[in-house]
């Protein structure tokens, strides 16, 4: 382990220029076992948020798909209902045209229906996504940094883009003396989470244990 002599960043590896400073001067740490550190650096802590932008994004198409089924369901009522319209004015009003505007309304109904849910999920993920993001963004400049902690793999079952495995990383951690805690980081893509020293990072609000941030490497 290394810390950087400027912004005093504790790295798992040696870099040409510190990545959060910048600077070249760094102290080989000989410690590899758990470590505390309660002061974030000058400029808080970088985070990788890759995790939580690619849900975001992942979100965007059923958004997008949702707006599309309004605009397209409306344009097919509009259309049968000028059909039905130009039927009845021309032949009297029987089963055909009645048949004709209720496969309009069921259409349209159903296609309304759809985008709504659509709509719904797509805010309401975004939205906690959002929140996740605000909240690392917080731990990073107020946050504790535990480092070298031991962890496990454990999967998710949901893939992102149809075929990529996801997993989470799990701590069970004893926070306070004679209080352990398990702490689960959001859902990361397989080839991710490779390393050989066996350790993760854990990021938390000593005010609040339910906020906290996993990862690899956090300096």
């Amino acid at each position: 382990m290394y810390k950087c002599n400027y912004c005093n960043r504790h790295l798992k590896k040696k870099y040409d220029n510190c990545p959060g400073c910048g600077a070249k001067e760094f102290t080989k740490l000989q410690n590899y076992k758990e470590e505390i550190i309660k002061t974030p650096p000058k400029g808080g802590y970088i985070v990788n948020l890759e995790n939580y932008k690619l849900q975001k994004r992942e979100h965007r198409g059923p958004f997008i798909v949702g707006l599309y089924l309004v605009f397209v369901f409306v344009g097919l009522l509009l259309m049968y209902l000028l059909m039905a319209s130009s039927y009845i004015s021309f032949k009297e009003f029987n089963l055909p045209t009645i048949i004709i505007l209720a496969f309009a309304i069921i259409f349209v109904v159903v296609g309304i229906k759809s985008s709504d849910q659509f709509l719904s999920q797509s805010r309401k993920i975004r939205s906690e996504n959002n929140t996740d993001i605000k909240k690392v963004e917080y731990l990073s400049k107020h946050g504790m940094l535990i480092k070298n902690l031991k962890y496990t793999i454990k999967p998710v079952n949901k893939k992102i883009n149809g075929n990529k495995t996801i997993y989470f990383i799990q701590i069970i951690y004893e926070i306070e003396k004679g209080k352990t805690m398990c702490f689960r980081s959001e859902p990361k893509v397989l080839g991710a989470l490779g390393r050989d020293d066996g350790t993760v990072d854990l990021l938390i609000d000593p005010n609040d244990y339910s906020n906290y941030f996993i990862d690899f490497e956090i300096y």
